[in-house]
Parts: C-alpha cells; structure tokens; sequence
C-alpha cells in the first residue's frame, strides 16, 4: 500500500525555543493502524497536530497522499478542502473541540463547512448518532454531556465528514471500561471499513489492543524506535528507557524487591526461586543465616502483597468484558478476584503461625 502520511525530518519548537519534537520521520499507509507512544511530554500531542495540519513543523516537511501539507499549501482553498475532507482530528479533551450549542449543530457543523447541502449534512448526522447510539442527546448542550458522551460527540463531529484518516490524541483516557470498549470496537469497526487509524496514548494496554505499527517518542522527543506492537511491548528495556514502565521496589522485612512494572499492562514478577536466592544473599551480606521458617516469612509477605494486586487485576478485567457484553467470562474473572481475596486469610494464618 502506498503511503498516506510522511512526515520526513521534522523538528518542532514551542516559542522558537521549547525542543517538543527532534528529527521525527515516520510513514503510515493507506488503511494503517498506526500507534505513537511515549510518556507524558514526550511530543505525541504535537506531532499528532502537526500531521493533522493545525500548526507546523520549524524544520522538515509533512505530505499527505504525496502532496505537502504546509502553512503555505493549506492557503490554497482547493487544497484546503480536499485535506480536510479526508483528514480528522480528535483532541484529547473533547470540551476543546465541542463549542456549538447542541450535539446535532457539532455534528452539522464540519459538512456545513465543507459545503454539503443542508438535507446532506442532516442524513449523515442522524447516521454517525445512530451509529454512536447517541440520539437521544442531539437537542443537549455539551456542558449537559458526561465524559464519555463528549468523547463519542467529538469523534461524531469528525465522523460526519467522512475522512479517510482519524488521528485520536488519547482517545480513551478518564473513561469509564464500558465505553473504552464501545470506542475500541468502533476503532476497528472504522478500519474495516478502508480508514487509517492513528492514536497517541501512553496507555499499553489500548496498543496492545490495537495491534498496531507502533511508533516510540523518547523523552528527549526523538523516535527510539518503529516496529510490531508484538516487538515494542515485549521490549522491557525499552518500555523502561522511555518511561512507560518503572522498576517497582518494596521491602519484606530487610529484603529490598524490584521488579518492573506498569500500571498499564505488564507486571512481571521473579521466579520463586530467585526470590528466595535474593533473600539468602541479603542475609549473607548482613553476615546473618536465616532458617527457612525466616525464609518462609519474608516469601508470605511477598507473596500476599501480590495476591492483592493480581487480585485487583481480575476485578479490573470484569470490568472490561462487562463492558464488551461478555457477561459469562466477566463472571469467571469476577469470581477469581473473590476467591483470589479469600486467599488473604490463608497467608495470615500461616504467618500468625510462624510469628
């Protein structure tokens, strides 16, 4: 497939000043899933807007279907219209985007602009709200909209135009599982469909969801690095560099325990084994020996502490595949986070025991 959107050597500074994006140079085919990654200040936000045309890069060029997408280009009115017709963006907080005053006005607006006849614009309104599952709320202002209705009026508002790409600046972030699902299956739903898809989040969990072309921004707000979502995620040392995951340490008596972590999607833990060479070692460096009733202590801790959180983790999961519809599999995972609770007493009663 040929490409859509090249971005080619790209720099960017806030004020002239303010380094947001260094020598970026990437490229998304026709009908991608394309994910850009990086923490909190790492340069998505920007780099989003700049393929999207709405500011422009310092340095380096932006092409779209083999034509530039520049400052200059975009004063052209033919141009203009032919980019964003095809071309949507959705901001990360919807109330920065939703400014008419009800929710069928957002959606009229973009085809107004754009030129469609009235009857037009209305037809492919009442369509994305049908498809949204949102027309109970076209006559509501915006400011009468919970989180989530804002979310799906704003990527209506682009819906309505009918472009051939999406780029979605963290598109799932504050929403509750129920609708981060809804949102995920529309996403590819949209994809099926002959869109490119593109998405800025921090979130792991929505890249490996999307099983997309991942492209890492450091910190130092340059690519580290392009491949398979498979090839990125897997990548811990990586993930760490770039700050999405971070080494987690906490202590079971005098034995310091790291492991890395993410709040997002991975939380690998040590084997048993190595744990218990680890607890050996620290007693050694002390000059102490511990028996193995000691030695028992310290893994209960260990092994409690992360009962709790696997624990968390089947509750979260429920959660999600409620929000799918999947009530038999929410109930299965529901009732490991309930039985993997009851676990609690039993590591209490053994260190009761040992103590």
């Amino acid at each position: 497939m040929e490409d859509i959107i090249k971005v080619e050597n790209v720099n960017y500074k806030y004020y002239g000043k303010i380094q947001a994006l260094l020598n970026i140079s990437l490229d998304v085919k026709e009908g991608d899933k394309f994910s850009i990654i990086g923490s909190n200040g790492s340069g998505k936000s920007t780099l989003l807007q700049i393929m999207s045309g709405l500011i422009h890069p310092s340095d380096g060029t932006i092409s779209f279907k083999g034509h530039e997408v520049s400052e200059k280009t975009l004063k052209d009115r033919e141009f203009l219209r032919f980019f964003r017709e095809r071309v949507g963006y959705v901001f990360q907080d919807s109330d920065v985007q939703l400014f008419c005053p009800t929710v069928l006005d957002e959606l009229l607006y973009g085809p107004l602009q754009l030129g469609l006849k009235e009857n037009e614009a209305l037809d492919r309104a009442f369509e994305v709200m049908k498809m949204l599952n949102i027309e109970n709320l076209k006559d509501r202002p915006s400011h009468m909209l919970s989180g989530g209705e804002k979310k799906k009026i704003a990527i209506g508002s682009v819906l309505t135009m009918n472009p051939e790409v999406l780029l979605l600046d963290e598109p799932t972030t504050g929403l509750d599982p129920r609708t981060q699902c809804f949102l995920m299956e529309l996403f590819f739903a949209l994809n099926e469909a002959g869109k490119t898809i593109i998405i800025a989040t921090h979130d792991l969990s929505l890249v490996d969801e999307l099983q997309a072309r991942v492209a890492v921004l450091s910190e130092s707000h340059c690519i580290e690095k392009i491949g398979a979502t498979s090839e990125i995620l897997h990548d811990e040392d990586l993930l760490l560099k770039v700050n999405l995951i971070h080494e987690h340490m906490h202590s079971h008596g005098d034995v310091t325990h790291k492991h890395l972590h993410s709040h997002y999607l991975f939380h690998r833990h040590d084997s048993h084994n190595s744990f218990t060479t680890e607890i050996t070692k620290t007693a050694e460096v002390k000059g102490e020996k511990m028996n193995e009733l000691e030695k028992l202590k310290t893994l209960l801790h260990h092994w409690m502490e992360h009962n709790d959180e696997h624990a968390e983790s089947y509750k979260e999961w429920s959660e999600k595949m409620s929000g799918t519809g999947n009530t038999e599999l929410s109930k299965i995972l529901n009732d490991l986070h309930n039985d993997t609770k009851k676990l609690k007493e039993h590591f209490e009663r053994a260190l009761k025991i040992i103590n």
